[in-house]
């Protein structure tokens, strides 16, 4: 196929480059104007051999010709990044959005209403240690599904996305990932972003009963949105991941090293709003969510 990469971070370089090993006809569209870009990869399996890929960057002629557009920039960047773009759009390009969190999706359906919108989730991790070289550093599940009635059928590309990088999977309500991965970022996250720690050091004694508390309040907010669930639950599949990925750094993690914003609206935040929606309250979250945005202030202000 002919795919733009739009956000070429550590995952989404991940999967142009995946998916340019399977043979895709695979186009970066970056922030510069650069016209061409190599990136220098090494796999999970061997983490010492660098193979390099080059790429073509920000040729509206190929965007125009592309049948898959994948958004792999952070939620609040989300419209931004796309308007730009939306000159050259053929409806018929079938547009996945991958980001952590919810709440773009009222935005993306009102910026693109033709076009087969997918979003998906996953649960790869890689590392970018310099702008040009990426290291796959962790497998993971992707979800992929609709979110509009154009993409309801189209769970082929899943399968596009499952032969470049396995394991993935079409859902027939995404939703449910999605919240399930959000539990999960509400309690790593910020707690590894507050406290500039790797995953790991949140199996910590010190750190049990706040874990506690986010998963209680994830799961009171999930169920009451129709994704039954538990505190216990979570606070397993939350401990696993914690345990599977020990030794990496969340993206929030790094957000707040280097200074950057963070995607803390549409995780803590996100919940925080959902509970009031409900009556229900979510004080730790409430609190995370706030810590985080006065670390932002103080870069931002």
């Amino acid at each position: 196929m002919n795919i733009t990469l739009l956000g070429a971070g550590a995952i989404g370089a991940l999967w142009a480059i995946k998916l340019t090993q399977q043979r895709h006809n695979v186009q970066l569209w970056t922030r510069n104007a650069e016209t061409k870009a190599t990136l220098h990869f090494n796999e999970l399996t061997t983490p010492t051999t660098t193979n390099s890929y080059s790429f073509s960057c920000n040729s509206p002629d190929d965007l125009a010709a592309c049948e898959l557009l994948i958004v792999t920039v952070k939620a609040f960047q989300v419209t931004t990044a796309l308007t730009p773009l939306l000159p050259y759009l053929n409806t018929d390009c079938v547009v996945v959005i991958m980001h952590n969190g919810i709440g773009t999706q009222s935005q993306i359906q009102q910026l693109l209403p033709h076009n087969p919108i997918i979003y998906a989730t996953t649960s790869q991790a890689a590392f970018k240690p310099t702008p040009t070289t990426i290291q796959h550093t962790g497998l993971g599940q992707t979800s992929l599904g609709a979110i509009n009635d154009y993409a309801q059928y189209l769970s082929h590309i899943a399968a596009l996305f499952g032969a470049a990088l396995a394991p993935t999977q079409w859902q027939a309500n995404i939703y449910q990932p999605l919240w399930q991965k959000l539990a999960i970022n509400c309690a790593i996250n910020p707690l590894t972003a507050i406290h500039q720690c790797c995953n790991g050091d949140l199996a910590r004694p010190c750190y049990q009963s706040q874990l506690d508390g986010i998963c209680l309040e994830v799961a009171q907010v999930m169920t009451a949105e129709g994704f039954t669930t538990t505190q216990q639950q979570l606070r397993h599949q939350v401990d696993n991941v914690i345990k599977a990925t020990a030794s990496n750094y969340s993206s929030m993690n790094r957000d707040i090293f280097h200074h950057r914003l963070t995607e803390i609206d549409y995780i803590n935040g996100y919940l925080v709003q959902q509970a009031q929606r409900h009556n229900i309250d979510t004080p730790i979250n409430y609190q995370l969510w706030q810590a985080i945005k006065h670390m932002e202030s103080l870069d931002h202000a």
